[in-house]
């Protein structure tokens, strides 16, 4: 068995493309079979693994789930198969995909220059730290004069940087290893209670949570399903563990007589205006269209949003490298001005 896997670009591309085929009247399996000629070997053994979990009866996402596709677009593929509309689905799935492959390319090439130079300059202060200062100190101690306070306080503001990279990459390291053998375990409820007590993570991860239901949501209501029977699918689909976990909480609160609207005022991790365009879309009888309204005003917002913190990442970036330039370069001067204030 194959394990390569296809990269977000192209399982982006490819369901693109399966899903316009899908619309200009192919069938699944012959659109499958057509781009399967114009992809790579290893991909093509995939994708004659994929038609034979569609002959055996599997469903299509089931199908691409083996293959190891983006969990969101499987279940966003999973709910297009529900509301009916594989072929808008499929394509929709890809999109989101390529949008999300296209902020991971810029975000590298937006950091990966900064990055590689603050590595560069941090070891070059290493050098500096362990080579040169220690040299000065040695020599200015033979000095019956000690060197100006300026100069000693900023070479151990100079000694302490490297050590304080080091630090700051062990915290990174250990936050990773957190993740990964804790927080990844925690219920979607902990989670989200954690995820909305980060300032900076908070507000991204409202609208993410937003756009998620709203969009799924009015998916399943074009499709001729009730709110009940739509948070049925929401809590059958296993592949995005929040829309299941939601799907299967508000149906209790249905139950009991709760409004859908009072139901998402009461929840944090939505932005407030979604309460508010349910409760409109019900009074007037387009609920699922102003939800899909909805869904795509609050991607267009979190792109704005990526957008704003790319151009904010690599300035800041920059401006820390120049510092650090500057700080090399006193760190060096200033023991030579001081050593030849003493001869």
């Amino acid at each position: 068995m194959n394990k390569r896997k296809w990269s977000l670009r192209q399982q982006g591309t490819f369901l693109v493309r399966l899903g316009n085929m899908l619309d200009k009247g192919y069938s699944l399996s012959q659109a499958i079979e057509f781009l399967e000629m114009q992809q790579p070997l290893s991909h093509r053994r995939d994708l004659q693994r994929c038609l034979d979990h569609l002959r055996s009866g599997l469903p299509f996402y089931q199908s691409l789930d083996a293959l190891h596709f983006h969990r969101e677009a499987i279940g966003c593929l999973f709910f297009a198969e529900q509301h009916g509309d594989l072929p808008h689905g499929i394509a929709e799935a890809g999109k989101m995909l390529l949008h999300k492959a296209d902020y991971l390319q810029r975000l590298r090439k937006t950091s990966s220059y900064p990055l590689l130079l603050l590595l560069f300059m941090v070891m070059m202060l290493a050098m500096v730290q362990h080579m040169l200062l220690p040299q000065f100190f040695k020599f200015s101690a033979s000095f019956a004069s000690s060197s100006p306070s300026f100069t000693v306080f900023f070479l151990q503001i100079i000694s302490f940087i490297p050590d304080m990279f080091l630090v700051f990459c062990i915290l990174c390291i250990g936050c990773f290893c957190l993740y990964v053998s804790w927080f990844q375990k925690l219920t979607v409820a902990a989670q989200i209670r954690i995820i909305m007590k980060i300032p900076l993570i908070r507000s991204f991860a409202r609208l993410y949570f937003t756009h998620m239901f709203a969009t799924q949501l009015g998916h399943l209501l074009q499709s001729g399903l009730s709110i009940y029977e739509s948070l049925q699918v929401f809590a059958r689909q296993e592949k995005l563990a929040f829309l299941q976990e939601e799907g299967k909480r508000m149906k209790e609160q249905l139950v009991k007589g709760i409004a859908l609207d009072v139901i998402l005022s009461s929840r944090m991790y939505y932005e407030q205006e979604l309460a508010l365009v349910v409760r409109h879309g019900q009074s007037n009888g387009e609920l699922a269209k102003e939800l899909s309204h909805y869904g795509e005003f609050i991607f267009q917002t979190m792109e704005e949003r990526i957008e704003k913190w790319m151009k904010f990442i690599q300035p800041i970036l920059l401006s820390f490298v120049g510092v650090l330039v500057i700080c090399m370069y006193l760190a060096i001067l200033l023991p030579m001005f001081s050593m030849m204030s003493h001869l």
